[in-house]
């Protein structure tokens, strides 16, 4: 098997475990609070993290870090919250559309806040998130409210969580920041999840057990594949998450297939595949940013 079929096959598990993971939320969310979903979704991670690291590598010893891996965490945990409270409230195709909103975001962050190049095909890429997003909420769409803030919020805080990956991403293995992050959402997580917390029925309990680890394991996938291929054609196999959420919610919630869900999450991610296309084409040619692509 090629090198790019194999990055195709684990993103495409990727994606498709990302849209289980809004059907696991949904399924649970009548017995179990979003804050204990939360809670248990990070345990089961951190378990299924103690059988892949090395016994060397299960130490916390973090190089200095601590105080950026404890941001992250937090963030993280309140990002992944305010995701599952959106999929409580929204189709979870909607859900789905807007979290493609994060790559642009993390764009929009780098230029802002790392004062990286404002090239051409960045502003291009935002402009289509912007597009998308009004696409998503005009007349007669979905009418703004908790729910679309909740997820536009989620998006915001993993893109905050992405920046911060670009500053410790290189003084330690990938493998070891998602164990440190672990370490420290899940006693954070069970500490908020007290007030709302009651014991889990044995299917919801199993049910946040797949999310954990499947969720673990897509992580991974996604690094993997990365290493494979080209940035711009793997992001692009995550475009298949959207229609298996809007069929996932039609057969399982009876939720509509909203057409302006569908065309503005294919815009909005349109944008994204451009940018890494362009992000892409210019770390493989070592080109520098230059006035003509420089606003």
């Amino acid at each position: 098997m090629s090198p790019a079929m194999l990055a195709f096959l684990l993103m495409g598990f990727n994606a498709s475990m990302s849209a289980l993971d809004t059907v696991f939320v949904r399924l649970v969310s009548d017995e179990i609070h979003p804050l204990q979903i939360a809670f248990f979704r990070n345990l089961f991670s951190l378990i299924a993290i103690l059988f892949i690291l090395k016994k060397a590598q299960r130490n916390f010893d973090a190089k200095g870090m601590w105080p950026i891996h404890t941001v992250r965490a937090v963030i993280k945990l309140a990002a992944l919250v305010a995701y599952f409270m959106a999929i409580t409230m929204l189709p979870i195709a909607l859900v789905t559309a807007m979290a493609f909103t994060m790559p642009l975001f993390v764009t929009l962050g780098s230029m802002v806040l790392l004062r990286e190049g404002v090239g051409l095909h960045r502003v291009i890429a935002i402009a289509a998130g912007l597009v998308g997003m009004l696409i998503i909420l005009q007349p007669p769409g979905i009418e703004f409210g908790v729910g679309i803030a909740l997820a536009l919020a989620s998006a915001i805080g993993l893109a905050g969580v992405a920046l911060l990956m670009k500053v410790s991403s290189g003084r330690d293995d990938p493998l070891r920041i998602v164990w440190f992050n672990l370490v420290i959402t899940v006693p954070i997580a069970a500490l908020i999840a007290i007030p709302v917390w009651v014991w889990p029925s044995p299917a919801a309990l199993g049910l946040m057990a797949l999310q954990g680890v499947g969720g673990l394991i897509a992580q991974l996938c996604f690094a993997r594949a990365m290493k494979l291929a080209d940035a711009s054609l793997v992001i692009s196999v995550d475009f298949i998450r959207l229609p298996i959420a809007a069929v996932l919610g039609y057969f399982l919630f009876s939720e509509s297939i909203e057409l302006t869900v569908l065309a503005g999450g294919t815009v909005i991610f349109a944008g994204v595949v451009y940018s890494a296309f362009w992000e892409g084409r210019r770390a493989k040619n070592k080109i520098p940013p230059d006035a003509s692509d420089i606003l």
